[in-house]
């Protein structure tokens, strides 16, 4: 059974991810594991353009609305079936969630709905289907800003209880991994970042490399 007192105060919602990611990060710093540390900033922070986004940061459940002139109509913010239309795959236009955890927890309390405009396409939208549009959005459910939130706390969780498994109660913050093998710490580390990026070889800085393959079973958690 976990020790740590904040693996349960997490559990329990008694504190914040953004409490739980920092508390986190101290102890990626003892571990000396510089991806989970990236990640836990990453999550704070917001995801740069460029970063390697988690499989769960990439949606591919969203939907489009149109306003603008439907024949004799004038529509606002009504559904269009804007991927049939253009005959792509829902892949072509997934959606990549960078805002950290703050903004994301805001983002359900609050009116505005997560999105892009797309208006820049109305002209394909008209050649195809006749359709005016005057504005095009792809919109991001809020069910699913509230899934992508409860995966990192998942996530976090499942890290938290493995190092916990590993090096005994977290509440210190203080991990000494000089009685372990350095083979075995090298492992452990590449077993906690499985859990964050599930589909792909492992790297850890640049000392440290276990292929996906090494990992199996009862290790493998997703």
């Amino acid at each position: 059974m976990a020790k740590s007192k904040v693996i349960k105060e997490l559990a329990s919602n008694e504190i914040s991810l953004e409490v739980a990611l920092n508390r986190l990060l101290i102890i990626a710093s003892d571990i000396e594991n510089d991806e989970l540390a990236q990640w836990v900033e990453n999550e704070l922070n917001g995801y740069s353009d460029s970063a390697e986004l988690p499989a769960y940061r990439v949606i591919d459940n969203t939907h489009f609305v149109y306003s603008g002139i439907n024949g004799r109509f004038k529509v606002e913010n009504a559904p269009l079936p804007f991927l049939e239309i253009l005959g792509v795959d829902k892949r072509e236009y997934s959606f990549n969630i960078l805002d950290g955890v703050n903004s994301l927890t805001t983002l359900m309390t609050g009116k505005y709905e997560y999105g892009r405009d797309l208006t820049a396409m109305a002209g394909i939208v008209r050649a195809k289907t006749g359709i005016s549009c005057t504005s095009i959005k792809q919109l991001v459910p809020k069910n699913v800003i509230e899934n992508l939130i409860s995966a990192i706390k998942s996530k976090l969780l499942k890290v938290l209880i493995k190092l916990d498994k590993e090096y005994g109660c977290l509440d210190e913050l203080d991990i000494d991994i000089t009685e372990k093998d350095p083979e075995e710490v090298r492992k452990i580390n590449a077993m906690i970042i499985n859990y964050i990026f599930e589909d792909r070889s492992i790297k850890i800085g640049d000392k440290n490399r276990i292929d996906g393959t090494e990992i199996r079973g009862g290790e493998n958690h997703g």
